[in-house]
């Protein structure tokens, strides 16, 4: 079989080498060569799939994204091609949730906020934002939900209405890109519900860019009304509202979900998709095998675990603003932001550190990532 897979796809060729040829691509698109032959192409969220680029892979079997989004792939062409198709769900959930937090604790700090019993809104309780309100409720939050999906089957959570959007200290997006229908994403967060937002609320977007309107937030920025803003994704990018940059308190290239291990587990689901559905009769690798070690280094906390202890935990394992530098002086042309997301550093997860504290804190470090281990 002919493999054909981004390049920022870790230890791709390893576990698909043994089952065929493995070529790599470089950029958003694989160039027409490499397609004509090949069988299975493993992509990320710049790769949009459409019937031009099918028309290029005469011979292509299987597509699939190492991402949870799937707004890239048009899957009505795949499914009149018979071509089977798979994404990863919850991959980088983690990865996320730590982003989040590291972001949120880095403005607080800077601001003088204290978090502890403020109120904050997920925007979209799936993986993603599952694995955001863990860690939110974990530093004293009171965490409520906006998901009418999730609500409708029952899910029992903490859920509001867009009408109490205007309490809440926090608001943080969590939502797949949707661009039509009832549940629409697309500026889900418009100009109305931006000026809903109260004075100094905080607003994150770490799902998708076109999930806040860009043009009606930089308004609302210019407007004189203050808002402290995190934004990971941007709306058109690689093209993105560059004036919107300055008036935000942390800006990346969307790389909330970058970490080793986010992009190994979505790696990982790839293959697995693939060993079942061509029926691989060699011994099937286990995801562990291909994960870094946890808890390489470890850290001591004695008694109580504030919210600046917390904030110092997290960077030092993801300092965000490095990103963040690296995105204004880089990152604000196309080739910029796509060159900054390929050459991303490795970054590992929080669960690479062990936090030696009291038992009585091992829950909460817990649900901050973290490692805990007992005091001796």
């Amino acid at each position: 079989m002919h493999f054909l897979i981004d390049e920022n796809l870790p230890n791709a060729a390893e576990l698909l080498g043994p089952h065929g040829e493995v070529s790599t691509f470089t950029g958003r698109m694989p160039p027409a060569n490499q397609l004509a032959n090949a069988d299975v192409l493993f992509i990320r969220s710049v790769t949009p799939v459409d019937r031009a680029l099918l028309a290029q892979a005469p011979c292509l079997k299987m597509i699939g994204t190492a991402t949870i989004g799937m707004e890239h792939v048009d899957q009505a062409a795949l499914s009149e091609r018979g071509v089977f198709f798979t994404s990863a769900p919850g991959s980088n959930a983690c990865s996320v949730g730590e982003y989040v937090l590291t972001a949120v604790l880095t403005v607080a700090q800077e601001q003088g906020i204290e978090l502890a019993r403020k109120e904050a809104l997920i925007i979209g309780a799936g993986h993603t934002g599952s694995q955001v309100m863990k860690r939110l409720q974990a530093l004293g939050m009171q965490v409520s939900v906006i998901d009418p999906l999730r609500q409708q089957v029952g899910d029992e959570l903490p859920y509001v209405d867009w009408a109490e959007l205007g309490r809440f200290d926090l608001v943080s997006c969590h939502v797949p890109f949707v661009s039509t229908g009832r549940h629409s994403t697309h500026h889900l967060l418009n100009a109305e519900r931006l000026k809903a937002l109260k004075t100094n609320c905080l607003l994150v977007n770490a799902s998708r860019g076109a999930v806040v309107d860009n043009q009606a937030l930089l308004h609302r920025l210019t407007d004189g009304a203050s808002l402290q803003v995190v934004l990971d994704v941007w709306e058109g990018e690689p093209s993105i509202l560059a004036p919107l940059v300055p008036k935000v308190a942390i800006a990346t290239p969307h790389i909330a979900g970058h970490s080793i291990e986010g992009k190994l587990r979505g790696v990982y689901h790839l293959y697995a998709a693939a060993y079942e559905y061509f029926n691989w009769q060699t011994k099937k690798q286990d995801e562990l095998s291909i994960l870094p070690a946890r808890a390489e280094k470890m850290v001591q906390v004695e008694g109580i675990l504030g919210q600046a202890d917390i904030a110092q935990l997290c960077q030092s394992v993801y300092p965000v603003r490095s990103d963040d530098h690296d995105f204004r002086m880089d990152g604000l042309t196309p080739d910029g932001f796509d060159r900054l997301r390929r050459n991303y550093p490795l970054r590992r997860e929080f669960s690479s550190l062990a936090v030696r504290a009291p038992s009585g804190l091992h829950a909460r470090i817990l649900d901050l990532g973290f490692v805990p281990v007992e005091l001796s």
